[in-house]
């Protein structure tokens, strides 16, 4: 099999999740660090213009989302199911990845927390995330709590999880999928000097997130994107045989119509092609790049919108 490709860079708070994922799962992989603003042409041949970060590679298979790529990497890992807890642990991911994202978002939109984020940028490094951010939102709101308000927003979900977590876990003495994505949550407030003492009165939280840290990152070697596109380029996407697309989900849409995929969020550029795989929790198109050849880029069912599209 193809090694484990990881696209993404150092402060990305999506990024972190998949990060310790692999720490914990010991999963070996590959670190091709990209910039955090378009343009990104190794990298746009594989995804088809998908903008969000992280992105993960295994050979001419992309990964859009860290649901669709989190519940890939727990497949191929030996450890337990990080989804055995079912549907309780599944909804708490949820939460935590947008309810808990978008609170922790607005307090690093505070004006003392953007002071210290963007303190080491330069005046035009600053104007050109500025730009990129307001494309990729398309009008849609990236930060959808008040930031007046973040605050105390922050300080009721904190007295809730810390009332919570009575074991080493949320669910147990074993990790979740929940534990993962509440925690990258939190790894992005503690990360921001303006914010980081928030969390200092919920001591059970504090010993929560060093227990996540403890997982490290796992062992990786640093790539090119020029290497992960040669590979992509060299490899065919690894699909079951037959695609297999379930009218439950894809209603009258059927495996081989174009279609495009996008977020229903936010960075709502389609990825264009051809459906084969729509399923309880994936939808997989095929893609014909001029430069890459056949993709598969896979998605979640949750969170992505399927539109038929006119060539």
């Amino acid at each position: 099999m193809n090694s484990i490709i990881l696209h993404h860079y150092p402060p990305s708070l999506f990024s972190e999740k998949v990060r310790a994922l692999l720490g914990y799962l010991q999963l070996d992989w590959q670190s091709v660090i990209i910039p955090p603003i378009m343009p990104r042409p190794h990298l746009m041949p594989l995804s088809g213009g998908y903008r969000k970060t992280p992105i993960m590679q295994i050979g001419a298979n992309i990964y859009c989302d860290t649901e669709i790529i989190c519940r890939k990497l727990n497949s191929l890992s030996d450890k337990p199911d990080l989804y055995a807890a079912g549907f309780n642990a599944e909804r708490v991911a949820r939460w935590a990845d947008t309810e808990l994202f978008r609170t922790t978002v607005a307090l690093n939109f505070r004006p003392e927390a953007i002071a210290a984020q963007m303190s080491q940028m330069s005046s035009a490094d600053l104007e050109a995330f500025q730009k990129d951010r307001a494309e990729l939102s398309g009008g849609s709101a990236i930060v959808a709590v008040d930031p007046t308000s973040a605050e105390t927003h922050f300080k009721s979900l904190m007295d809730q999880l810390a009332r919570s977590l009575t074991t080493p876990f949320l669910f147990g003495d074993l990790p979740s999928i929940a534990d993962f994505s509440v925690y990258h949550c939190l790894w992005f407030v503690a990360g921001n000097t303006a914010n980081a003492h928030l969390m200092d009165p919920w001591p059970p939280v504090i010993d929560f997130m060093a227990r996540m840290r403890e997982m490290g990152h796992g062992q990786f070697k640093e790539i090119s994107a020029e290497a992960a596109l040669e590979i992509g380029c060299q490899s065919r996407p690894s699909l079951s045989d037959e695609p297999r697309v379930d009218p439950t989900f894809a209603g009258k849409l059927t495996p081989g119509i174009v279609v495009g995929v996008s977020p229903n969020d936010y960075g709502r550029t389609p990825v264009v092609g051809v459906l084969h795989t729509w399923t309880e929790n994936e939808i997989i198109i095929l893609r014909d790049d001029a430069l890459a050849s056949e993709i598969a880029v896979h998605f979640p069912n949750i969170g992505f919108e399927v539109q038929t599209v006119d060539l």
